[in-house]
């Protein structure tokens, strides 16, 4: 897991439409196949610790605002040595949320992963020779029950079936993801220890 989710703390600039935001993560490795991810976007900070399984990572995400818990059973990427051109894989994720007085909402996705080639890449925090992996998601949305959603706003619709690129490199881990419709993008800024 340290070849592409490395120690230390990286910098990153996101783009979706106009709107424009930081995100700070800082990785450290703990004991056996755990290691503790520090987010923070809007001056607020969330730890998490991540599990490696053979099935990929897990985590439990402390309640946040408003006491909603948060499980993620996440895909996971490839043993390092398979990181080569034209290697591919599939990952399933599972996400349930539980807000107090509101229920449990359930998302899961299956992605379908391949590395497309190995190509050089700029981001402002420099130049780096990369692989570039194409990601195609599919994804099923359960809500609480009794919620109605407004019309047009089939999250099922709104979020499965997008295709990303992400460009990672080894020992400093992903420095780009691009959205292929150009909805979203995030760059690396900034490598810290």
């Amino acid at each position: 897991m340290q070849t592409y989710l490395p120690p230390g703390t990286r910098t990153y600039q996101m783009s979706s439409g106009a709107d424009k935001s930081t995100m700070t993560i800082k990785a450290t490795p703990l004991s056996g196949d755990r290691v503790n991810v520090q987010t923070t976007m809007n001056g607020k900070t969330t730890p998490v610790v991540w599990t490696c399984t053979a099935s990929g990572m897990k985590a439990s995400i402390p309640a946040g605002e408003g006491g909603a818990q948060v499980n993620v059973d996440a895909g996971f990427l490839p043993d390092a040595r398979n990181w080569k051109a034209g290697y591919s894989w599939n990952s399933s994720n599972k996400v349930n949320v539980n807000a107090p007085g509101v229920g449990a909402m359930n998302m899961t996705s299956t992605t379908v992963s391949r590395i497309v080639k190995q190509e050089k890449v700029t981001v402002p925090a420099g130049t780096f020779t990369a692989l570039r992996v194409d990601s195609t998601t599919s994804m099923k949305m359960s809500l609480p029950a009794g919620t109605k959603l407004p019309p047009g706003m089939d999250l099922n619709q709104m979020m499965g079936g997008k295709t990303t690129s992400a460009w990672y490199v080894q020992g400093v881990g992903m420095v780009k993801t691009t959205s292929a419709d150009g909805s979203f993008s995030m760059v690396l800024t900034k490598i810290g220890k």
